[in-house]
């Protein structure tokens, strides 16, 4: 007898959307295997409600369910793969006595054992690829890292009936080499969604730069902001400017103006098999919001000569 989805998650037949996904968040907090160590029957149940969820989630696969019943997975691989048939072809074929099998003999010549029509191959489900997006602070990408990533797939089983999708946890260490550019994909072979013969499809791992709160990356360079005091700007000197490495000392020319940027070459961050980019310091020049009575009537001369001058 097909599986009835909607009594596995206790909703009825027309639960929305937030319905389906409330239903679901209850029932797998309370059978999940951290929760029920060493208990099988909680595990089958698990996996029977990540089952139910996966389909009712997914308005297509729930239109062909709500059609279809047990057997919308196999008009679904028909869809796909057999045609481009319609599913909603279903409801003009006579089912008599031969059940959903008779369905393929109308539609194909030569019924389930035809030329160019395979029903097992038609009924297997294909190993799929899966795609996770990793964050990274610019310090590791600069240094290179490891990820241990823990995530959900659904592999897919023959079961009695057809193919079902059952809910895997899956974990693996990425290791991050450093310099990787922004977006670049890492593959871990085998970590995919498996299908029916055993084997899955591959991870891509999507690596994002995290967002800096001091560094802007600029092509293959960094960009950093410095506060430098008006006097050093007037007369130069030195100012400590910030890397992803610590900091080290700028030489400030005198003069230097509000926007000025110095390029400090290998400074910046790693470049992946080619050395570190260069950073770019742009100045900022500070003015204090208090001044002494010394420094006050230092400004006061100084405004004098600049006037006279």
């Amino acid at each position: 007898m097909a599986k009835n989805y909607y009594d596995i998650l206790g909703v009825p037949r027309n639960a929305d959307e937030k319905e389906i996904k409330a239903a679901y968040r209850r029932l797998a907090r309370k059978f999940h295997p951290d929760v029920n160590p060493n208990d099988k029957t909680a595990e089958a149940r698990f996996k029977e409600i990540g089952e139910a969820h996966s389909v009712l989630s997914d308005p297509e696969k729930r239109k062909l369910y709500d059609q279809f019943g047990g057997n919308w997975e196999a008009m679904q691989h028909a869809q796909t793969g057999g045609g481009g048939m319609d599913p909603n072809m279903g409801a003009h074929f006579d089912f008599g006595g031969g059940g959903f099998e008779s369905i393929f003999e109308q539609l194909f010549s030569g019924g389930r054992k035809g030329p160019g029509f395979n029903f097992d191959d038609m009924m297997a489900g294909e190993p799929k690829d899966v795609e996770k997006a990793v964050e990274i602070p610019l310090e590791e990408i600069d240094s290179g890292t490891k990820r241990t990533l823990t995530y959900q797939t659904m592999d897919q089983v023959r079961m009695q009936g057809g193919i079902s999708t059952v809910p895997t946890t899956k974990k693996v260490e990425i290791t991050i080499p450093a310099g990787i550019s922004d977006g670049k994909k890492l593959r871990a072979p085998g970590k995919g969604v498996a299908g029916i013969n055993g084997k899955a499809g591959d991870l891509y791992v999507v690596v994002k730069w995290a967002k800096h709160s001091q560094f802007k990356p600029v092509e293959d360079h960094l960009e950093v902001e410095v506060d430098v005091p008006f006097t050093t700007a007037a007369l130069g000197g030195e100012i400590r400017v910030p890397t992803l490495r610590g900091s080290l000392k700028m030489k400030i020319p005198e003069g230097a103006q509000s926007g000025q940027v110095f390029r400090l070459a290998g400074q910046g961050i790693s470049r992946l098999n080619r050395g570190r980019g260069d950073l770019m310091a742009k100045i900022k020049i500070t003015v204090p919001k208090k001044l002494s009575q010394v420094q006050r009537k230092m400004l006061e001369e100084f405004r004098k000569i600049e006037e006279i001058s």
